[in-house]
């Protein structure tokens, strides 16, 4: 019944104890490890790194009502013969009327307004009669100074409630006017978010308007790449809907981060006269290396490992000597960008040197190895 463990057991001690041998052999160096080694490079001019943008309006304005009503107009255009509500992705001009709150309340207020004016007038006016028949009494000494007094106070107050007055009805006019809402620009819409009959309150947006005659991409880029990015350099953009590439500059770099992503905003603008880039498509982009990191060095992915003393840190083994004395060495290194099958490497690595791009996993600071080729 017992043979099966048995046997197991008998197999398995000598497996055991040859491992022991040999890890045993190597750490004395008597059996160097075989690893791959290759000399660290420069970065290349022509290296490239991609990134993924999304398109914007040069230009956008969310488009909302000073005063509250119910909708009574949305602006129509014609399309098929027909006449229609003007919906998203419909062009609009600067001035057009977009929509109309119900004007019905606001005339009524007008009119009060003309009404108390015209009031305060009437009063002034028998104010000013009041105080000239009392001032030419006063100068006959037939009144007293103050029966002048109580004329001229009397003037006084009707002028006030003629200028309060006024004030009223130039208030209800503009918000007659604001009753109608008017695109402050040439673009086209991009949301509408009111329907005849809506009930809208002061400050709600009722369209989204935007100038697409030039657009904007906009890509999210990490601190490594924006303190080597400049206003104005060269960038290649690349969407699916216009083919080829199309060259920009960046014309704007965020100096905060996103607190979410920890990403810097950068713009890149874009001449669009045929409303090709539509605002929300996806756009990559090519920035020259060459143009950003200056005397850099970039070694293999393979031969990048966690730091032996910092775990959030980055290492790579350095093979120094020849022959059966070459030795790995721990090296702290600071990486930059990814370069294809390499990273950039910032600090801790000069040209020529020799790391290990295979069996860097097997290796500790001192191991003894051996180049194959």
């Amino acid at each position: 019944m017992n043979t099966f463990p048995r046997l197991a057991i008998a197999v398995v001690l000598p497996l055991i104890c040859c491992s022991r041998d040999r890890r045993t052999e190597s750490a004395h160096g008597q059996a160097p490890i075989p690893v791959r080694v290759r000399a660290v490079e420069p970065v290349t001019g022509d290296a490239q790194t991609r990134y993924s943008g999304t398109i914007e309006p040069a230009t956008q304005v969310d488009v909302a009502f000073k005063v509250g009503g119910y909708i009574e107009q949305i602006a129509q255009i014609q399309h098929d013969g027909s006449s229609r509500l003007i919906q998203e992705g419909d062009p609009v001009r600067k001035g057009m009327i977009l929509a109309i709150v119900r004007t019905a309340d606001y005339v009524h207020k007008v009119d009060g307004a003309k009404a108390q004016l015209a009031q305060a007038q009437a009063e002034l006016k028998q104010a000013q009669i009041e105080f000239d028949r009392t001032t030419r009494l006063f100068a006959n000494a037939a009144v007293a100074q103050a029966d002048l007094d109580r004329a001229t106070v009397q003037r006084d107050t009707s002028k006030a409630k003629v200028d309060g007055a006024q004030v009223q009805l130039r208030d209800a006019q503009l918000q007659l006017s604001d009753c109608t809402l008017h695109s402050p620009l040439d673009g086209v819409l991009l949301r509408r978010g009111i329907e005849i009959g809506s009930l809208v309150g002061p400050g709600a947006t009722a369209f989204v308007v935007a100038d697409t005659s030039v657009v904007k991409v906009v890509f999210g880029a990490p601190d490594t790449l924006v303190e080597k990015l400049r206003l104005g350099s060269p960038i290649t953009i690349t969407t699916e809907a216009v083919p080829g590439e199309l060259q920009g500059t960046i014309t704007r770099i965020s100096p905060s981060a996103d607190p979410r992503g920890r990403l810097y905003d950068v713009e890149s603008k874009l001449p669009n006269p045929q409303g090709q880039l539509k605002s929300g498509m996806t756009a990559s982009f090519k920035i020259s290396e060459g143009a950003l990191v200056q005397a850099s060095v970039a070694v293999p992915l393979t031969s990048v490992v966690r730091s032996p003393h910092d775990p959030r840190g980055f290492a790579v083994y350095v093979v120094q000597g020849d022959g059966e004395t070459a030795k790995a060495r721990t090296r702290e290194v600071k990486l930059g960008d990814p370069l294809g099958n390499t990273v950039v490497a910032r600090e801790g690595l000069k040209l020529g040197e020799r790391v290990v791009t295979l069996g860097a996993t097997l290796l500790s600071d001192g191991s003894e190895v051996r180049v194959i080729p």
